[in-house]
């Protein structure tokens, strides 16, 4: 099986399951990489303070970059920084995403801080019981690959 849809759609899927906040707005693709302008204020449970300063410096950006496949492992990278000022959100940023993804099943997804960044790990062995697929009972469905672009693409084999 192989999937692929443009970003647009993509994040629309995403939108439409709660995972992707309405504070993250202005979503487009460079190469392997999505940018996009978050409205940190308008996140939840963001501490009073931060929401506060965030609100008068206006828009971060957001940039998640797709590292590829190694072994079983989809990895992504996400920075958030703001276009003038200087805040280190890294700390804020991972626990935001774990916060997020904590509802998740156990050990499909692992996040954490790394250089400054904000890194993502999805386990492509747990990811495949996520996928709304039938398959016989004798298949093994399997990941083969998956990226993220301006096309969000995904192929699955079915070994017997």
């Amino acid at each position: 099986m192989e999937l692929t849809i443009p970003l647009g759609e993509a994040v629309a899927l995403v939108r439409a399951t709660g995972a992707l906040p309405k504070a993250v707005t202005n979503v487009t693709a460079r190469g392997t990489s999505v940018l996009a302008s978050v409205n940190v204020h308008e996140l939840p449970d963001v501490a009073p303070t931060i929401a506060m300063a965030a609100r008068f410096a206006g828009p971060f950006e957001a940039q998640l970059d797709d590292l590829g496949v190694t072994g079983r492992s989809w990895r992504l990278v996400l920075r958030v920084a703001h276009p003038v000022l200087r805040f280190d959100l890294s700390s804020f940023v991972t626990t935001a995403v774990q916060d997020q993804l904590a509802k998740a099943p156990a050990g499909l997804v692992t996040v954490r801080t790394e250089n400054g960044a904000t890194v993502v790990e999805v386990d492509l062995d747990r990811a495949v019981g996520l996928l709304p697929v039938t398959v016989p009972p004798t298949a093994r469905p399997r990941v083969e690959s998956v990226s993220l672009g301006e096309w969000f693409h995904l192929v699955v084999g079915l070994g017997v």
